[in-house]
């Protein structure tokens, strides 16, 4: 009976290992096997948190809150000058935290 019960258990060990080992495989991988022509592929993300939070950069308050509110985005203020806001800890995928020195924002994040 232990006989079995090893053998049982390597092959699962077996198996998943080559499950986390298949799963770490990314997706430029797949893309570079994928072209013919050898040139890496270049993907973009149009909806990238990072850039629609980096087009607030350097406006002021208010045209920041404006441009908010007009994109129907929540917002809220963690941080102005030297003062820091208390803020939730919820995610909310689309709203933007502003962070303002001087009147206007020099960091904006999105969630």
């Amino acid at each position: 009976m232990s006989r079995i019960l090893r053998t049982t258990t390597a092959t699962l060990g077996v198996l998943l290992l080559t499950c986390a080992v298949a799963s770490c495989a990314s997706s430029d991988d797949a893309s570079k096997s994928a072209g013919s022509s050898g040139a890496k592929a270049t993907t973009t993300r149009p909806n990238d948190p990072a850039d629609a939070a980096a087009a607030y950069v350097g406006l002021t308050k208010a045209a920041a809150i404006a441009r908010a509110e007009r994109e129907q985005r929540p917002w809220r203020i963690g941080r102005e000058d030297d003062e820091q806001f208390m803020l939730t800890q919820d995610f909310v995928e689309n709203r933007v935290t502003f962070e303002l020195d001087d009147g206007k924002v020099t960091k904006a994040t999105l969630g």
